[in-house]
């Protein structure tokens, strides 16, 4: 804006104190705004501390395809291309120019060297109280009204907290709680505003979906947001039984009957369904699945370290085994492969009475036995809920914003991290979705034009 002769700074609003909003605000600062983070919450960076197990897995250094999800072929370009923009390797240099110093592990993902997520959310932190960047925390966005010559105003709603007692008398059995007060509500000005509100998941966090009603507000649509990376639901009054067992399975999502996709890792198995990686892994497709309306299977292969032939023979040594052990009792013979707890499951699924011997149940069950263990199937009924989700999948259509996150209906708004509709796997793709866009915006919002080249580093070094 200009006052009199007088160039002046952009004045960014953050919406969101999250990863994209605080990378976000730093970026845009360090290009010249003068930036305000507004969160709802009593503190920025919530979920940054829940990420990696309070390790903070900030990234992965190895190639992203594969490795997110959005609703079409236009849109995952549009990720990839914003990946290639700032990749891993930039988000290492990112933190490493805020003192904070990383580590790759085997598998490509990218850890603070102290693994505390305490420490990603302090240089952060840090960053924003040394570039002059305003934290107001408890601070609700009520409303986004654009102005027609640019820029605009946001309503919010200033809350303070004050502690109460429950009970008729003060004791040492009451309980303190606390209460928010709403304090006063304002106007406040934008040149540029960064929609960073988060989406459904780790509601805790400060991730409440209120995002997604301002972006509707806005004219924009919104695609269903759904849990991913999430705890999965499934039919059966065996499962109760199977509480707490782990095994190294192969495990294929089917939906319809057709194999959307497999994952191999360690399952855990619960009393309402199945978890571990693996699962997260194929959790968003499997959400989709049941929102759809779809029938949703996992096939579970408790046994991927036994390769099935052509005769549907797995190996030769177990026909022998049946033979030579039959005096053994079903589940006995069973536990050789499997944890003793599936195997009961599966002779009590085939009808093989508890203490039955090998040889009472006959090779042929055996074999229907070892075959349920290679694809056991089991009907998915619904994710988990957005509690026990670490991210969504759904939200705003990467096609009605620009390459650098704007607004393509208000072009002075900006929409990022969660809130489009962008999720990766487990490994640190999308706490790195959230750093790209939230560097890629906050430039743009506090430069007012240009737009840029292919890789981040040279921008930097030229700010």
């Amino acid at each position: 804006m200009e006052e009199g002769d007088k160039v002046m700074a952009n004045r960014v609003v953050v919406a969101g104190g999250g990863a994209s909003g605080l990378a976000a605000a730093v970026f845009a600062a360090e290009n010249g705004a003068r930036v305000t983070i507004l969160e709802h919450k009593d503190r920025v960076g919530k979920k940054i501390l829940m990420t990696g197990n309070g390790r903070c897995n900030l990234t992965n250094m190895s190639d992203v395809h594969g490795k997110y999800y959005s609703s079409d072929k236009d849109s995952m370009n549009r990720i990839y291309d914003t990946l290639v923009r700032f990749d891993a390797g930039e988000t290492r240099d990112f933190f490493k120019r805020l003192g904070l110093y990383t580590k790759e592990k085997r598998d490509g993902g990218v850890y603070p060297v102290s693994e505390q997520a305490a420490v990603v959310l302090d240089v952060l932190r840090s960053a924003c109280v040394r570039l002059g960047v305003k934290i107001r925390t408890d601070c609700e966005v009520t409303a986004i009204k654009p102005a027609l010559t640019g820029g605009g105003t946001v309503s919010v709603t200033q809350y303070a907290c004050s502690v109460h007692e429950q009970g008729k008398m003060a004791g040492k059995n009451d309980k303190m709680t606390a209460k928010r007060v709403e304090v006063k509500r304002e106007e406040i000005k934008y040149d540029r505003l960064i929609l960073a509100a988060g989406g459904k998941a780790a509601p805790v966090s400060g991730s409440d979906g209120s995002g997604y009603a301002l972006a509707k507000k806005l004219g924009h649509s919104v695609i269903e947001p759904l849990p991913a990376l999430v705890q999965l639901r499934c039919e059966g009054d065996f499962f109760k039984a199977l509480a707490g067992v782990r095994a190294h399975c192969r495990i294929c999502l089917l939906t319809d009957g057709r194999e959307a996709a497999c994952e191999e890792g360690e399952l855990q198995l619960t009393d309402y369904g199945i978890s571990g990686i693996p699962v997260f892994q194929l959790s968003r497709l499997a959400s989709r699945a049941v929102y759809e309306g779809k029938r949703c299977e996992a096939g579970i292969n408790f046994i991927p370290y036994i390769e099935e032939t052509d005769n549907g023979i797995f190996d030769s040594n177990i026909d022998h085994n049946v033979r030579e052990f039959s005096d053994k009792t079903a589940e006995e013979f069973l536990s050789g492969l499997v944890h003793k707890k599936i195997a009961a499951v599966v002779c009590k699924r085939n009808k093989i009475a508890s203490g039955a011997t090998v040889g009472q149940a006959g090779a042929a069950k055996i074999r229907d036995c070892i075959r349920m263990l290679a694809d056991f199937r089991v009907k998915i009924t619904a994710p988990n809920s957005f509690e026990n989700a670490q991210v969504c999948c759904g939200g705003v259509p990467l096609g009605e914003v620009s390459d650098n996150f704007a607004s393509n209906i208000h072009s002075d708004i900006y929409v990022i991290g969660e809130l489009l509709d962008c999720d990766g796997v487990c490994g640190g793709y999308n706490l790195q979705w959230a750093w790209a866009t939230g560097a890629i915006a906050g430039t743009d919002a506090a430069r007012r034009s240009g737009r840029w080249g292919v890789s981040m580093k040279s921008e930097i070094s030229r700010s």
